[in-house]
This record gives structure tokens, C-alpha cells and sequence, in this order.
């Protein structure tokens, strides 16, 4: 994993964090559910850059990015 992806990774992940300390002190209900749902989605962005990708899946990554 390159440093760049590594950083971002980690970023996803405290944020996650962050959405489940919030969600912890939530009075409300609705929200706590939000924040941990925004906390579960933030861990699996991070886990698909921490995940290796194979040479066409790099490849089709940068295609998109350049549409």
C-alpha cells in the first residue's frame, strides 16, 4: 500500500472513531443510528483502500478517474 492510500485509509478510519464517540453521547435516537451508520460506511471505504487490488482493478480505477 502506497503512503498516500495508507494516510487516507487512516483518515477514514478516525473519522469512523470520531462518528462512534458522537453517536456514544447522542441523546437522540435517530441520530445515534446516523452517526454509526456514517461510522460503519467510513470503515469500509478504509478497508477497500487498505484492501490490495489486483492490476486490472487499478487500471479500470484510473479509467473512471480520468472520465
Amino acid at each position: 500500500m502506497q503512503n498516500g492510500t495508507w494516510l487516507r485509509a487512516q483518515h477514514y478510519r478516525d473519522m469512523a472513531a470520531s462518528f462512534r464517540r458522537l453517536a456514544e453521547t447522542e441523546p437522540l435516537a435517530s441520530l445515534r443510528r446516523h452517526l454509526r451508520r456514517l461510522a460503519a460506511q467510513h470503515d469500509e471505504v478504509a478497508t477497500g483502500l487498505e484492501a490490495p487490488q489486483s492490476d486490472e482493478q487499478r487500471i479500470s480505477g484510473k479509467e473512471k478517474r480520468r472520465r
